[in-house]
Parts: C-alpha cells; sequence; structure tokens
C-alpha cells in the first residue's frame, strides 16, 4: 500500500504542471503571498466599512444627509470586501485555472455592480456637497425625504444596468481569466458592454465628480477673498471643509480605479496579467482607507467610532441643529 501511495503521487504533480501553462504554475509562494494579502484587505475593510455604518445609525449623524449617503456607500463597502474579496481569496488557495462560468457569472455581475453602486454614491455626494455651498435652496429641496431615498435607489439599481446582461451572456459576458486568477470581462465576447461600461460607471461620473468639486473650490477662493480671515465655523466654512474631505475620499477612489480601468479598456485580451493583478490589489486596498479618512478629517466621525467601539451608544439621537433633512446639514 505504501508504494502504491508513492508512486501515485508524482503522476498527480506532472499532470497538474502539465495541465497549467500560466505564468503562476508552481509559483506556490507568490500565490500563498496574494491569498495573505487578500485576507488581510478583507478584514480590514469588511470591518471598517461596517463600524462606519453602524456608527452613524447609532449616532445622530443618521439625521445628516452627507452621513446617510457616506452610510450607504460604507455598506457597499462592506459587501464588496466581504463577498468579493473572501471570493478571490478561495481562488488564490485553489490556486485553480477552471472556474465554473455559472459562478464567474455572477461574481463578475456582483462585483461590477459594487464598484458601480461606490462611483454612484461618491457622484450623489459630490451632487449634495454641490447644491449645499452653490445652490442652498435646491439643496433643501434635494434633502427632502422623498428625493433622498430616489438618489439612493438609482445609486443601488442603475449599475444593475449594465452588469445583469453579461451576467447572463445579453450584452457581453464574464469569465474567469486564468491569466489574472479573477472573474473579470469575457475577451472573446462583444465589448461594447465593457466599453459602455467603463464610459457611464466610470469616466463620466469622474468628470461630473470634478465639475462638482471644481465649482465648490471657486466658491471657496471667493469667500477667501472677501473675508479677512478664514471662518471656519461659519455654515458655508463647515460644508466647504465637509466637502474637502469628501474631494479627498474620491481622489483616493479615483487613484485606485483609475489605472485599472485603463487597462481594462487597453489590454482587452489579458496579455499583461501581472499589471492587471496589481492594480486590482490597488483598488481593494483603497477602499479599506475611507474610514481612515474620516477618522483624520472630521471631528464627529471620530466622536462617533469611539462611542460605538466603546459601547457608549446613542440609543434614541437627537437631531442637532442644522443636520435636518430641510435644513443645510453638515456632519
Amino acid at each position: 500500500m505504501s508504494s502504491d501511495k508513492y508512486t501515485m503521487t508524482p503522476e498527480i504533480n506532472s499532470n497538474d504542471t502539465e495541465d497549467c501553462t500560466e505564468w503562476w504554475c508552481g509559483q506556490e509562494s507568490t500565490l500563498t503571498m496574494l491569498e495573505v494579502f487578500v485576507i488581510i484587505l478583507c478584514i480590514l475593510g469588511s470591518f471598517g466599512n461596517l463600524i462606519t455604518v453602524l456608527a452613524i445609525l447609532f449616532s445622530s449623524l443618521r439625521y445628516s444627509v452627507n452621513c446617510i449617503l457616506i452610510g450607504s456607500q460604507s455598506f457597499a463597502g462592506f459587501l464588496y470586501c466581504s463577498l468579493i474579496l473572501s471570493m478571490q481569496t478561495v481562488i488564490f488557495h485553489r490556486h485553480s485555472h477552471k472556474i465554473p462560468s455559472a459562478f464567474c457569472a455572477a461574481a463578475g455581475g456582483i462585483r461590477y455592480t459594487l464598484v458601480g453602486v461606490i462611483m454612484l454614491h461618491l457622484s450623489f455626494i459630490a451632487l449634495y456637497r454641490f447644491l449645499n455651498v452653490v445652490y442652498i435652496n435646491k439643496y433643501r429641496y434635494m434633502s427632502e425625504t422623498r428625493q433622498l431615498v430616489i438618489s439612493l435607489i438609482l445609486c443601488w439599481v442603475f449599475p444593475m444596468l449594465f452588469t445583469i446582461p453579461p451576467s447572463f451572456r445579453v450584452w457581453g459576458a464574464f469569465q474567469f481569466q486564468s491569466s489574472i486568477l479573477a472573474c473579470t470581462f469575457d475577451k472573446s465576447a462583444d465589448q461594447s458592454n465593457r466599453i459602455a461600461m467603463v464610459t457611464a460607471g466610470f469616466i463620466v461620473p469622474c468628470l461630473f465628480i470634478t465639475y462638482c468639486y471644481a465649482r465648490i473650490g471657486c466658491v471657496a477662493y471667493k469667500s477667501f477673498k472677501r473675508m479677512s480671515r478664514w471662518k471656519g465655523n461659519t455654515p458655508q466654512g463647515k460644508a466647504i471643509r465637509l466637502s474637502a474631505m469628501m474631494l479627498c475620499i474620491f481622489f483616493i477612489f479615483f487613484i485606485g480605479t483609475f489605472p485599472y480601468f485603463v487597462l481594462n479598456v487597453t489590454d482587452k485580451k489579458f496579455k499583461y496579467p501581472i499589471h492587471h493583478i496589481w492594480t486590482t490589489m490597488l483598488s481593494w486596498l483603497l477602499y479599506c482607507v475611507n474610514p481612515i479618512v474620516y477618522t483624520l478629517m472630521d471631528n464627529n466621525f471620530r466622536t462617533a467610532y469611539k462611542k460605538f467601539l466603546m459601547g457608549d451608544c446613542e440609543k434614541n439621537p437627537v437631531r442637532r441643529v442644522g443636520s435636518t433633512f430641510s435644513r443645510a446639514a453638515s456632519v
């Protein structure tokens, strides 16, 4: 029995080696490092985004329009880190170059839907910051419950218009690409869906967000010129300071996703798998840092995090002055 055991083992290893022709074949240490890195990101990203959602829910931050949008965005980040990164960890661990097509179609659809949801949240946050600083009356109208609910529904539903068709191979397709060990766009399917998704889900929102924050910057510059010194405690000063924090969040997201989307458009055949992997890793890393930015740049978030982690939650938080839906709210 022992001799049969030892004679069978080399045959299995040799067959696996012969069947696998990708760059990572035999590179178990590299795949282990990638697996450990993704596990760390999965834990930190899930924890950070979930804590952000709970800190908002159990504090008076939940009465702020901006914080409601941040909470919804953080929930999307939590789903991304907990679902997509955990699935990616399993793929790295199995060292597999064959994944069921149905599983990959679902995983690809969920992945790109959540990316689109996060991007649309950043767009609506920029819109609300822009209205809060430039058109306060329109901001009050958009802050009413009905308009806010419609905004949230759009953030979650609109990306599905581009991700559901390829999930069912109606328009484009998702497939496991063994060269980059990920469920992503099928290089043999219609590429118009990929182009439309990148355009509508990344390029257009980036241009819109840039315009919003550019206008906010112009208002801030004019305010600086009018005042002898900056008065940060004024409503407009608080709104601009909050806008600066959200601009930082967008800038981080842009840095993390821009290389990935550019590479997906320019390298549709996945000729440079290493570049696909490091750009994906970069985007995953930056999905996890939003709670850190909130903590460093906003005192109210620091207080909410501290109270929640210390178990000092507000069971019946009161609405603070200036933070209701119908007024110009600052966090």
